[in-house]
């Protein structure tokens, strides 16, 4: 009978083989019973990854939508938060403005018109706030305030109603300057509206206020009317000026139902956002789970492999130490 038998040199080379192929079995192995996952998840899955790769693509997208979502929540209650400053501002002062022909003396006028410049200031300091570095009454301008300073607007009034003469002629001119695109459309350094931001799969926010929005527009109005009156506008007339200062509380009294109608818009694209980000978070937690689930190897069949793996090593490891103490002595007994 013919026998075949192997050199050494062929004999080393197998058993090295066979060695460098259980010594990554065993720590394969060993890696998925510490982690629970496997290492190579496309052999375990047969090749067939596309479960795999939906999952990760949907996890990606929701990651995205998270920041989004994030970002247009930071934005809304900026935005909330400045109207109801507005609105608080507004009402501190509104009913004193509309006492104004009651005030005994012009003193008192005096006073309340510097009370409103103060609070024509913190208005357009509400407007020109931000949220994550980003104006939020800008647009897509979110690198610039909406909004130069209290006193360049007063200035610009100031013009638009010079040679007035009453406070019929004073509270039009203002009512023209904040209505028109060449008065106070260009006093806003903002842009358009933002556009639709996406927060979940299929759905957007608009996140659509500016600091144009008439809302904000009237109410800037009622202040600076009122603030007018504290750098000289109407001097040495103290009626009219006390009836200015009335016109300016109408005029924030009759901003309100818009305030209030504002805050809710945007309130109600706050509850859109929180409910999307609320979607999209127990979304991916099932995404997770399910990933893992995928990825996860059953923990005794990876020790069964890993204690097989080991005892094939040392048994190579006892035949390799017997081949290489073999003689020519050893071989002829």
């Amino acid at each position: 009978m013919t026998r075949v038998s192997l050199g050494d040199a062929s004999l080393t080379n197998i058993l090295a083989r066979q060695g460098a192929a259980l010594r990554a079995e065993v720590q394969s192995a060993s890696a998925e019973v510490t982690t629970g996952k496997y290492q190579d998840i496309a052999q375990a899955l047969r090749g067939d990854v596309s479960p795999v790769l939906a999952i990760d693509a949907s996890l990606a997208r929701l990651a995205a939508f998270k920041t989004t979502a994030t970002d247009a929540a930071f934005q809304t209650a900026a935005q909330q938060a400045a109207i109801t400053g507005l609105s608080s501002l507004a009402s501190g002062i509104t009913t004193t403005l509309l006492g104004s022909r009651d005030f005994p003396t012009p003193v008192q006028v005096n006073s309340i018109a510097a009370d409103a410049r103060g609070r024509l200031a913190s208005a357009v300091g509400l407007l020109n706030s931000q949220a994550s570095g980003r104006a939020v009454f800008s647009g897509m301008a979110t690198d610039t305030a909406p909004l130069g300073g209290s006193d360049d607007l007063l200035a610009a009034l100031e013009l638009a109603a010079a040679g007035s003469t009453t406070a019929g002629q004073v509270s039009a001119a203002v009512t023209i300057w904040f209505a028109s695109a060449t008065g106070y459309g260009t006093f806003y350094r903002g842009a358009a509206a933002l556009s639709p931001t996406p927060i979940a799969l299929g759905e957007s926010a608009d996140l659509f206020t500016t600091a144009l929005d008439p809302a904000i527009r009237d109410t800037l109005a009622g202040f600076a009317m009122a603030a007018l009156l504290d750098r000289g506008i109407l001097t040495g007339d103290a009626g009219e000026r006390a009836i200015l200062a009335q016109t300016a509380g109408r005029q924030l009294l009759t901003s309100e139902d818009s305030r209030i109608t504002l805050a809710a818009r945007i309130g109600t694209v706050e509850a859109q956002i929180e409910t999307a980000r609320t979607r999209n978070a127990s979304e991916e937690t099932a995404l997770a789970t399910l990933r893992l689930d995928i990825g996860s190897v059953d923990s005794y069949e990876a020790a069964t492999r890993l204690e097989t793996a080991r005892a094939q090593l040392e048994s190579l490891y006892l035949v390799t130490a017997r081949v290489s103490r073999l003689s020519l002595v050893e071989f002829l007994r």
